[in-house]
């Protein structure tokens, strides 16, 4: 009868600790459930750079392009503006700016001025990153002397920005999309393309002469948004 009731109050024991450990792993389970989307949203505005460099080495380790991060542009020692990122693919030329807007963006495509209104709902007014981009290409091209026709403009934007109309933004010279789909993006305009490969071995003096005149990381030469 002992035994009996030894075993009845080990099984009642463990019964007991499965059922407090299994509310346990609920409880963590709802809590990340509620918070992970916050934790990651902060991880991303604080390492959002770093996120879009990654995705860019990717797609240039993967199809063998030549990359160049962070360039300060200067005329006469002068600097005129900083390029997040130009990859030199087989086709094109992309020169990438990274963006990252917490909330929701919209404007056209030739509109100077754009409106942002974040997760509060509050409105501001940004200068179109579509526009900043391609006068930073106009000043590439113009320091280089290379074809502006080689250039296209890529403007990238975290996951979660709400873009408001982005096939009406998106042209066959500039474009605005989400780091996610990114490859997917380049990728397809490089086999879209109906001109020749840029010659790699001019491609590779480029390269190098670019970044030995203007490869000097990021610098804050510019107020715009």
């Amino acid at each position: 009868m002992i035994l009996a009731d030894e075993v009845n109050n080990n099984t009642n024991l463990v019964i007991t600790i499965v059922v407090v450990i299994g509310i346990i792993l609920l409880i963590v389970l709802i809590l990340g459930l509620i918070f992970y989307p916050i934790i990651k949203r902060q991880y991303m505005y604080r390492n959002f750079r770093l996120v879009y460099y990654k995705k860019i080495y990717s797609i240039a380790e993967k199809n063998d392009y030549f990359l160049i991060n962070n360039l300060v542009l200067k005329n006469n020692n002068i600097d005129l503006c900083q390029i997040d990122h130009i990859l030199f693919a087989k086709k094109y030329i992309y020169v990438i700016k990274d963006r990252f807007y917490r909330g929701a963006i919209s404007g056209e495509k030739d509109d100077s001025i754009w409106l942002y209104t974040n997760r509060e709902g509050k409105k501001s007014e940004i200068h179109n990153p579509l526009m900043n981009n391609l006068k930073r290409i106009e000043k590439l091209s113009a320091i280089t002397q290379m074809d502006n026709e080689l250039f296209i403009s890529i403007v990238v934007v975290n996951n979660d920005c709400i873009i408001k109309n982005p096939k009406m933004l998106n042209s066959k010279k500039s474009y605005i999309v989400s780091c996610r789909n990114l490859p997917k993006l380049i990728s397809s305009i490089e086999k879209k393309a109906k001109v020749d490969d840029i010659d790699q071995d001019l491609l590779e003096h480029a390269v190098q002469d670019i970044y030995r005149s203007f490869g000097e990381g990021r610098k804050d030469v510019e107020s715009e948004n």
